[in-house]
């Protein structure tokens, strides 16, 4: 009786939600702004074929990281980007 071969990809991370969300935030973005279906649908595409192009073989969770270090949420928490020390 012979074993089965392992696919080599198994512990691959999946990247799907990552450019779902990055699709359809730029997708619902340029909608909101501009209100045209078509040039929304090939901005998103582009996001997604950029985000993908940034994150291959890079750790999963990389567009969360990102997100944390360098974007501020209106004037709540500052990013670690900008208080790189301890204030208290």
């Amino acid at each position: 009786m012979s074993m089965r071969s392992v696919p080599r990809n198994i512990d691959k991370p999946n990247r799907v939600p990552e450019l779902v969300m990055t699709f359809l935030g730029t997708y619902y973005l340029c909608m909101f702004l501009s209100g045209q279906p078509l040039p929304s649908l090939f901005l998103g595409g582009l996001a997604m074929y950029g985000m993908y192009k940034l994150t291959v073989d890079k750790p999963e969770g990389l567009a969360m990281r990102v997100l944390y270090k360098y974007v501020q949420l209106g004037h709540l928490r500052p990013t670690p980007r900008f208080c790189q020390k301890l204030e208290v």
